[in-house]
């Protein structure tokens, strides 16, 4: 059996004791790189029987599915995301699985959320830079301290940045397209529409799902309408915010300064807008990147596999894919 793990760009697969075991058992190809294009992708993946896919990092469509005839099985790290086509899977006779992190692993990237902002109001970067250039003259920097924080989306990762935020005496609101009053309640924040959210909030933090509603909920009205003291910060996904508009926010410091971990095309190309700007403090989609959730991200894999392997279809989110596939002769 092949199996191809692709994109494995922080190489937390290699060295791994479960991946060794596995390697046991199936022929395992572990890559760290992008393919280069579609035709790439398939030709990396010609004779896979197994591919496991990194977060969202490859687009897995119903043309990439029907181009793999010995595919059997798609494992995805985290939980089983929009890039991949479950319906044109199950159509084709192809198991997904998914291999889930830690439960708690979303409070890293709540830490990040608020790392990123904390590194825009006392400009961090910037002072470090100053101290190793023997700059000690330098402008004051903001207290976060009785701001309001301004949260879209108050599901597990927008809870825990409201604990974050209460624990620094933050007064913090919160908007969503299902949020009710009483989940607001629930987690000692006010409901607040989205236009007053973003007129009120000190630190805007982007933390809802992506979907096709929330896809570009935050639009070029909703910066507009920004203190020109405040802060935006997305740990969710790219496209939710309308990055054109975002960038243009920036160039014209009509907002203070955004802390992004997430694009509308990842890896960010090196010359994108953004990588120019000062007023902005960029990481490579790490929130999720901690040492302990990449572990179990590997063994949780792993273990679906062998799970599949031995005829435990628990794990298989469409179990009517097996359904589809065709009769074995004799």
């Amino acid at each position: 059996m092949r199996v191809v793990v692709l994109e494995d760009w922080n190489r937390f697969f290699p060295g791994r004791p479960s991946l060794e075991r596995l390697r046991a058992r199936a022929e395992v190809e572990v890559q760290h790189d992008q393919p280069r294009d579609q035709a790439d992708l398939l030709a990396r993946l010609r004779g896979a029987e197994v591919a496991v896919l990194n977060r969202e990092r490859t687009r897995f469509d119903a043309a990439t599915i029907e181009a793999l005839p010995d595919l059997k099985l798609i494992v995805q790290t985290g939980g089983v995301s929009p890039n991949l086509d479950v319906a044109a899977a199950s159509a084709r006779g192809v198991a997904v699985s998914a291999g889930p992190g830690l439960p708690n692993s979303i409070e890293g990237v709540a830490e990040l959320a608020l790392g990123l902002l904390l590194g825009l109001a006392r400009q961090i970067p910037a002072n470090d830079r100053n101290v190793r250039t023997g700059r000690w003259q330098v402008a004051p920097t903001v207290m976060l301290n009785g701001g309001t924080m301004g949260i879209v989306g108050l599901g597990r990762l927008g809870r825990g940045l409201a604990r974050l935020g209460q624990g620094l005496q933050m007064r913090v609101i919160a908007s969503g397209p299902t949020l009710t009053p009483e989940r607001a309640a629930e987690s000692g924040v006010e409901l607040a529409s989205l236009d007053d959210l973003f007129a009120r909030a000190d630190a805007v933090f982007v933390c809802t799902r992506l979907s096709e509603r929330t896809r570009g909920l935050v639009s070029r009205r909703h910066i507009e309408l920004m203190k020109p003291s405040a802060y935006l910060v997305n740990v969710a996904r790219g496209p939710i915010v309308d990055e054109d508009a975002l960038v243009e926010a920036l160039q014209r410091r009509r907002i203070a300064g955004a802390g992004l971990d997430v694009f509308g095309r990842e890896p960010l190309p090196v010359d994108h807008p953004l990588i120019s700007l000062d007023n902005v403090l960029l990481t490579p989609h790490i929130g999720w990147v901690t040492a302990r959730n990449c572990e179990r991200f590997v063994d949780s894999v792993v273990e679906a596999i062998e799970r599949y392997l031995a005829g435990d279809l628990g794990a298989v989110v469409n179990r009517e894919a097996l359904a589809a596939r065709p009769a074995r002769p004799g």
